[in-house]
């Protein structure tokens, strides 16, 4: 299995990297385009087996090993209504967040994307704004958008999707 660790790249906040320009992660799914903050990706892995997770919630295809801590990876394409072109040939991206608000203690979830593109650092300026659909759409999971060679990107809030913490939905029932 290939990996390509970005922990290296993560800095602390300091007075120096605060001015820096936003760096992300460009990947795809099927044919569209996504961006994430980079500081987010632990690593980038090739395909390898999913296993079975019991009783698992219907967008958690299942756990990988990685050296010895299971990961569960999320199924982001149908979070967001896109499909995988081949499920056998995607790569894993591995997320790393910070459990708690203010906790040293981290989470880690995997997703699958048909392709990695690059990382890349841009502009503030370069994002723009989700347009407006005036059909009551809102996408709020979306900081903006980013144009690249390859298209146009939706620069995701990747850790409101994966996290959970999406408003609940009028079905949803549990702990009201």
């Amino acid at each position: 299995m290939h990996n390509f660790a970005l922990a290296d790249m993560e800095t602390e906040a300091d007075p120096e990297t605060e001015d820096q320009p936003p760096t992300v992660l460009t990947f795809s799914i099927g044919s569209q385009l996504f961006a994430v903050d980079v500081h987010c990706v632990r690593e980038i892995l090739d395909m390898t087996e999913i296993g079975a997770l019991p009783n698992a919630p219907h967008d958690v295809l299942g756990m990988i090993d990685l050296r010895g801590q299971g990961i569960a990876i999320v199924d982001l394409a149908g979070k967001i209504g896109a499909h995988l072109q081949d499920p056998s040939a995607a790569r894993i991206i591995v997320f790393e967040f910070s459990a708690h608000t203010g906790s040293e203690e981290t989470t880690s979830l995997g997703i699958m994307a048909d392709r990695v593109l690059r990382v890349q650092e841009i502009d503030a300026a370069q994002i723009e704004p989700v347009p407006d659909t005036m059909s009551g759409w809102n996408c709020d999971v979306a900081e903006g958008m980013l144009r690249s060679d390859e298209g146009i990107a939706m620069l995701l809030r990747i850790q409101d999707i994966l996290a959970g913490s999406q408003p609940r939905g009028p079905f949803d029932f549990s702990d009201r």
